[in-house]
């Protein structure tokens, strides 16, 4: 697989993590919807539990490797906020067309002092490494916190009418990100990822259409759903690589999320087998 490709799936993955959360009827003027994000982004809750389900399809034009590559996956996770603490699991499925469809499962903890992460690998089974827990991971690792800075510096929020999610009357917002505070979160992502560096790409000129929707509670400001759907188009000058990679590259993403059981108890408990995992700088 040629570096490019690989920048490109790295990418891939950094947007997915991303937005595996974001924090915010008729149309409601200005000065209502800032007070509402303002209430958004200084609420309080203890723990919450959540679920996803996220599609991408990534095509390849020209080069060493043309064809599509799509990824399916599902996951849950648990959040317990005052304690700081994480468990997230995701499954995916790739399916290459040299490879055919490879099943990928990983489950990641903050438990501690340590982030754990253990992923399955085929005919070898699960492997979990450690790495050790810092105000930074957990601003990485903490999707709410991600995606509330997204909401903060957002360049446009419009409100759509409202609608209900799981019995809650919700306002519902399209929110138009800032591309600066994008890119950082996709670097910060990308950290451990062979040394990625998104700030390196001008994600303004790749995505060609985004479109972020955030369901809040109108009681508890608590975000209820997200939904992220966005194309991304890049030729080999956008992402340092040449024509002998690939002639164009376009990624189709879409991520739904849902949010409930926000302050009721969790029980985080870190699988035995992770306790002797090798330590990552």
């Amino acid at each position: 697989m040629s570096s490019a490709i690989k920048t490109i799936l790295a990418l891939s993955l950094a947007l997915v993590l991303s937005f595996t959360l974001v924090g915010c009827g008729g149309e409601l003027p200005q000065e209502e919807i800032d007070r509402i994000v303002t209430n958004v982004t200084t609420a309080e809750f203890d723990t919450v539990k959540l679920d996803m389900d996220m599609s991408m399809t990534v095509r390849v034009e020209g080069g060493d490797e043309p064809g599509e590559v799509t990824m399916v996956g599902d996951g849950t996770g648990v959040m317990d906020m005052a304690n700081r603490e994480m468990q997230m699991r995701m499954n995916m499925t790739v399916d290459r067309p040299e490879l055919g469809k490879q099943e990928m499962a990983t489950e990641v903890y903050l438990v501690g002092e340590w982030m754990y992460t253990g992923v399955d690998i085929p005919e070898i089974g699960k492997q979990w490494v450690k790495m050790e827990f810092s105000e930074e991971i957990w601003q990485q690792q903490s999707q709410v916190e991600q995606q509330i800075e997204l909401l903060k510096t957002a360049v446009e929020i419009k409100s759509l009418p409202d609608e209900t999610v799981n019995g809650t009357d919700c306002y519902v917002f399209q929110v138009v990100p800032s591309m600066e505070a994008l890119g950082e979160l996709l670097s910060q992502q990308a950290l451990g990822m062979e040394g990625m560096d998104f700030g390196q790409f001008n994600l303004a000129d790749l995505f060609k259409e985004m479109s972020i929707k955030e369901w809040i509670a109108k009681d508890s400001y608590w975000v209820m759903k997200t939904e992220v759907d966005m194309v991304m188009e890049m030729r080999p000058a956008d992402v340092g690589a040449t024509e002998a990679d690939f002639e164009k590259m376009t990624m189709d993403i879409n991520i739904v999320e849902r949010l409930y059981d926000y302050n009721q108890p969790v029980s985080i408990t870190l699988p035995p087998e992770a306790l002797n995992a090798p330590e990552m700088p």
